[in-house]
């Protein structure tokens, strides 16, 4: 047979460098026969369609049926309960950057380096980033209804997909047809109070000859958690300690301390008291703050506040969201069509009330007052304390997320190849509003520190505040944050040419894509207008074009000991147009699949990996504070210097992409009709990383030194520092510029195995076990290359091993699936309170302290009827199991959650009752 060669200058590149092994495969083997024609599907890792799920790189496929017999409540849940899923995620309640959004974390090697993706497309990232720097695309919103099944590859796949797939490739691929309609309706009861979710979903299919639609709606209704619900974390009580004194403490040791922000004001220079300290009494206490008021008179400040009960645990949200997908035949030969999946969240998260702490200078003179120790000649010096438990309501942060994504194209055939154009964007929308602020220039018009002030206007702060006191105090706090990502993409594939080993299958991409982001916050907060409330904004977009070609080479079929021998080879070059440092990057992969009979397959897989750095890293907005540190007296011995600067930080344009670089060793094994294995052994690196530098960090490195270069901070466009000469002649810190930096090294190492096996039938009926489990050989973290690497499963809490099995049984109409769901024994390193010899208490920085197991069980039962509906009911954390808490000995023991939240495989929900009913019509 002649070769057919594409025309595509990547596909051919990548052929004539292979021409060699290409010529060797089709001598060694001149007897391989055709195998029978088979439906190609395209999986995630690959844009080749193939006749197999099992490729070059591990791919884990979570099917609807799957997804249902979990007993897990969202996607969320589902993608943070996958072996692959180690780390630190969020998971809708940790972070107040991005509050009730979730993330997925493959490999431990940060959301931000997970790519995510919808059919395939790629998301707009969540408007705000995770902890201020850190962008990412929410699974939270995603419906639950109108998924057909998840694949995840782990790994990376930048050759393929570009940046962010460096610990793997999330693909959600939505339902895209249906017969007929269904409505569904779910009801999720913690056993422990709170959290009750109610689902409710319509699925109708509009089929015709030429066309297929879906349209999918889901309405989800989830009630909060707060501390107060949950016992075991908050057991509030008064104790007697080792001196006789009446304590209060709270948290599962029963030493969490209540907060001194009650209400106490010091006066400084006995201006307007006869004693410098003015803390409330008893009965004081209990009017101003209620049942949250505790009065401890052995402690410091007598008066003191519960902030444990009113604290979320989880967030309360209602969400709509509409599917539609629908493609239209023009020909036999060419296919339209088009996808909107849009969402709206409305969420709250309960906080305890706001308290804040302030010192205030009055001007002798006038009575004026201010902030500033020296905007009077001479000033009188008071502090106060207070919470504000007289503002309205609860205080909350409520949220408004908006997304909507659409896609259209077309794909068919040109000549003997399948040609695929697209268009797809998306929009994310998140606003968000702190109440219950206070304002610092309202505070000032109506504070006085004179008990005895009988002007009615003036609030003395351990009194009662008045309802038109408490309307010029209180404020919100607003945020407004948008991201767009819009994306053209051509791909081309097809047979290249014919071996005698089998056919050289290819694909070739090219690309153009533009994201943005925007990050407003109000007028009042940017000038920090609020108490205790700052931050700042940015806004930016970036274009980047992309080129890739990728081909799947036969080298060998049908030999004594060889089934077959296939190579995998990608090469994707993208450019970033923006203003950023990163410019091009190119990205290559290669794979070995070897079958040496039909039912084994070892592969092996290596290649390079990269991200582009975070959009708010480059364009955050510049923030200015008044930072302090302190060393060694540089001229008198022994003396502690204690120095101020002025800081500045802001994004950092100078930023490049972080480098990666992986590879996988693997068995996949058909042991027989009824039995499967996979044994997967990976290692990734990334190499600058970006971080954010710390003062330190900064001043024991020169190349930081910026004095000879600048005279100030406010216009240094680099991290950095400028010096100066204090009155002693001392030279010290000026100001500070922080931003990020590409510095850091991460590493991730580990083994994945999984079984299936499906019992014989027997007359009790069918029984198909499911077992995945991974365990980390290392999860390696270094700040900066003259530091030292951390393993992060011997210090930051991160487990070795993560599983997860299930157990499902069917006969006629009935079905139950018991599932389990396992993370290890987490260990860390924290400063521990030891007790000597002599029974005195001391303190042991990096003292190791492990965290048990944490393990859960969930059972679903259902039962299909004759008129097409389906009862579903079962027990979600069936032994009721909580987070597994810190050792008492270790200083975060008594921090609130009191468990390490980071971990998002922990829930405080506990067990759940949950019925469902569905109908086909």
């Amino acid at each position: 047979m002649k070769p057919q060669l594409k025309q595509s200058a990547l596909t051919v590149a990548l052929a004539m460098a292979l021409t060699p092994v290409l010529s060797i495969a089709a001598e060694t083997n001149t007897t391989g026969t055709q195998s029978a024609k088979m439906e190609k599907i395209e999986v995630t890792g690959s844009r080749i369609k193939r006749t197999d799920f099992e490729g070059v790189a591990p791919v884990t496929v979570i099917s609807a049926d799957d997804i249902a017999n979990s007993g897990l409540s969202s996607i969320s849940e589902i993608l943070q309960a996958s072996v692959a899923n180690t780390g630190g995620s969020l998971n809708g309640e940790s972070d107040g950057f991005t509050d009730s959004a979730s993330s997925v974390n493959l490999r431990g090697m940060g959301a931000n380096r997970t790519l995510v993706l919808i059919n395939g497309r790629r998301q707009a990232s969540f408007p705000s980033a995770a902890g201020g720097t850190t962008n990412f695309v929410d699974t939270s919103d995603i419906p639950t209804a109108a998924v057909e099944r998840i694949e995840i590859l782990t790994g990376g796949a930048s050759a393929i997909y570009g940046s962010d797939a460096v610990g793997g490739v999330v693909n959600i691929i939505l339902k895209k047809q249906y017969e007929g309609a269904k409505v569904a309706a779910k009801y999720n009861h913690p056993t422990q109070g709170g959290g009750e979710q109610l689902d409710l979903s319509y699925l109708q299919g509009f089929n015709t000859e030429k066309s297929q639609t879906l349209v999918m709606l889901e309405y989800k209704k989830v009630e909060a958690i707060k501390t107060e619900q949950r016992d075991g974390l908050y057991s509030p009580a008064y104790y007697e300690d080792e001196d006789g004194d009446i304590r209060w403490g709270a948290g599962p040791y029963g030493d969490a301390t209540p907060s001194s922000w009650g209400a106490w004001i010091r006066d400084y220079g006995k201006v307007y008291t006869d004693s410098k300290y003015s803390p409330l009494d008893n009965t004081q206490c209990t009017e101003r703050f209620g049942d949250k008021g505790i009065y401890i008179p052995a402690g410091t400040y007598d008066c003191y506040y519960d902030k444990y009960a009113d604290r979320g645990l989880q967030s309360a949200y209602d969400r709509l969201n509409l599917v539609v997908n629908t493609t239209y035949d023009l020909n036999d030969d060419w296919q339209l069509y088009g996808m909107i999946n849009a969402s709206y969240k409305e969420a709250s998260k309960y906080k305890d009330e706001k308290g804040f702490g302030v010192y205030i200078y009055e001007d002798e003179a006038t009575g004026a007052m201010s902030y500033d120790a020296n905007a009077f000649e001479d000033s009188n010096k008071f502090q106060m304390r207070r919470r504000m438990e007289e503002f309205p309501g609860d205080r909350t942060y409520e949220t408004q997320n908006t997304k909507a994504a659409f896609s259209f194209g077309a794909n068919g055939t040109v000549g003997d190849y399948e040609l695929d154009l697209s268009w797809s964007s998306g929009f994310n929308r998140y606003e968000k509003q702190n109440t219950h602020m206070v304002s610092a220039d309202a505070l000032l018009d109506i504070v006085t520190f004179n008990p005895n002030d009988s002007d009615p206007t003036k609030w003395y702060p351990n009194n009662a505040l008045t309802s038109e006191q408490i309307d010029q105090l209180i404020g919100s706090a607003t945020k407004d944050s948008t991201s767009s990502m819009h994306q053209f993409q051509a791909v081309f594939t097809g047979d290249l040419m014919e071996l005698s080993a089998g056919t050289i299958g290819f694909a070739t991409t090219a690309e153009w894509a533009r994201e943005s982001y925007e990050d407003t916050l109000d007028e009042i907060t940017m000038s920090g207008g609020y108490i205790g409330m700052g931050g700042t904004g940015g806004e930016g977009d970036r274009d980047r074009v992309a080129i890739a070609g990728e081909l799947q080479i036969p080298l060998l079929a049908d030999l004594t000991g060889v089934k077959s021998l296939d190579l995998s080879a990608a090469l994707r070059y993208d450019h970033y147009l923006d203003d950023s440092s990163v410019g091009g990057a190119t990205t290559p992969q290669v794979g070995v699949a070897y079958r040496p009979v039909s039912e084994v397959m070892i592969r092996a897989n290596m290649g390079k990996s990269f991200r582009a750095p975070d959009m708010h890293r480059l364009y955050a907005g510049l923030t200015r504070s008044f930072g302090s540190t302190d060393y060694v007296h540089p001229t008198i011995p022994g003396e502690i210097y204690e120095d101020s600067y002025d800081g500045f930080s802001s994004g950092n344009l100078n930023l490049t992409e972080e480098k990666g670089d992986f590879w996988n060793l693997g068995l996949v094994a058909n042991l027989s009709d009824n039995a499967d294995l996979t044994l997967d052994w990976w290692n990734i690196e990334l190499e600058g990383a970006v971080k954010t530098i710390s003062t330190n960090e900064m001043l024991d490195d020169n190349r930081f030194d910026q004095t000879a270069n600048y005279n100030s901070c406010e216009n240094m466009d680099i991290v950095g520092y400028v010096t100066e000469l204090d009155d002693d002649g001392i030279r010290n810190l000026a100001c500070m510029r922080k931003g990020p930096i590409n510095s850091a090294y991460e590493a991730s190492e580990g083994i994945d195995a999984s079984v299936n096996y499906r019992f014989p039938e027997t007359s009790a009926g069918e029984f198909k076990l499911k077992l995945a489990a991974s365990y980390l050989l290392k999860k390696e973290y270094q700040e900066s290359v003259d530091t030292e690497i951390e393993d992060e499963t011997k210090t930051n809490y991160v487990p070795k091993w993560k599983g997860n099995a299930s157990l499902t049984w069917n006969l006629a109409d009935f079905s139950a699936t018991l599932a389990y769901y396992y993370t290890g024994k987490a260990v860390g390193e924290d400063t521990f309170t030891l007790i000597d010899a002599d029974g005195d208490d001391y303190e042991v920085d990096d003292y190791p302290d492990t965290l048990d197991a944490y393990q859960t069980i969930n059972l679903t039962l259902a039962y299909s009827t004759p008129w097409k509906g389906k009862f579903s009911a079962g027990v979600k954390n069936l032994t009721d199991e909580m987070p597994p808490l810190f050792d008492e000995r270790n200083d975060r023991h008594n921090d609130w959650p009191f468990f390490e939240e980071d971990n998002s495989s922990y829930s405080t929900v506990g067990r759940t009752l949950f019925l469902g009913y569905s109908q086909k019509f």
